[in-house]
């Protein structure tokens, strides 16, 4: 199985990791990749929203760094929080939680 490759197109996390100032995220980031090798069907679901997410947010002229950066302090520390705690079973549920309210956010 061929892994999708996160971008800035197509990953709402990659956004939040790589649009903010914080370098101390590697290990997330890495864990976080690994995850692109679990249940396709998660990971393509996954994909999709973020893509229409971020595309919905460039519509809106609110794809900024500093709007990322916002976000990585508010959706990211809670995945951060979960994976050095290693509540592993709680991070795709705080994803998605993540997803539905970018989604409400921008009423995508």
């Amino acid at each position: 199985m061929k892994l999708i490759r996160n971008t800035l197109d197509n990953c709402v996390i990659s956004n939040m990791v790589q649009r903010n100032t914080d370098t101390t995220d590697d290990d997330t980031v890495r864990y976080l990749r690994n995850l692109r090798s679990m249940d396709l069907q998660i990971v393509n679901e996954y994909f999709t929203r973020s893509i229409r997410i971020i595309n919905k947010m460039r519509e809106l002229g609110v794809d900024t760094d500093q709007t990322w950066g916002g976000f990585e302090q508010w959706h990211l520390k809670e995945l951060l929080n979960l994976i050095h705690s290693q509540d592993f079973g709680a991070v795709v549920p705080s994803i998605r939680k993540m997803l539905s309210n970018l989604e409400s956010t921008y009423e995508v």
